[in-house]
C-alpha cells in the first residue's frame, strides 16, 4: 500500500481528517478510484491533500482524478507547501479554475497547477484551514 507523506498526515491529523475505515464498503470504492493515500473524509466533506516542496510550488492532479472526484463527491483541493500551510479550493472553485487558470499538460492527462494562487485561499495552521472551509476550529 502506498504511504503517506508525513506533512500531508500531520496536516489531516491537525484538522481531524481520516482515511475511510477498511472495514466500510466505501472504502472498496475508494481505493478503486484512488491509489495514493492523500484522500480523507472530513466533516466538511472530502479533502484532497497534494504537497509541493519545490521552492516555486506547483502540484499535478490527473484528470481522470479530478472527473471522478467532480462526479462522486463534494471536496476541497488542499494544496499544501507546509504540514501547516498552503491553499484550499472547494469543488465549485476548483472547477471554475479548471481550464480557466489550471490547464493539462502537454498529453491531456493532468491538470498542473502552479503558484501563485489567490491570497483568499491561502490558510496557516488548522484554525485558519478550518475557516477558509466553512468549518469551527
Amino acid at each position: 500500500m502506498p504511504t503517506i507523506e508525513p506533512e500531508v498526515l500531520e496536516f489531516a491529523a491537525s484538522i481531524c481528517a481520516t482515511e475511510p475505515d477498511e472495514s466500510e464498503e466505501i472504502y472498496r470504492i475508494y481505493r478503486s478510484i484512488f491509489r495514493e493515500r492523500n484522500y480523507f473524509r472530513h466533516p466538511a466533506g472530502f479533502l484532497v491533500v497534494k504537497i509541493s516542496r519545490s521552492k516555486k510550488p506547483f502540484w499535478g492532479i490527473t484528470k481522470q482524478i479530478f472527473d471522478a472526484l467532480n462526479a462522486h463527491f463534494n471536496y476541497h483541493l488542499v494544496l499544501l507547501t507546509k504540514a501547516d500551510q498552503g491553499w484550499v479550493f472547494s469543488k465549485s472553485q476548483a472547477v471554475e479554475r479548471i481550464g480557466s487558470t489550471w490547464h493539462l499538460d502537454s498529453t491531456g492527462q493532468q491538470y498542473k497547477i502552479n503558484s501563485p494562487l489567490p491570497d483568499a485561499h491561502w490558510f496557516l495552521g488548522a484554525k485558519s484551514f478550518l475557516r477558509r472551509i466553512g468549518t469551527d476550529a
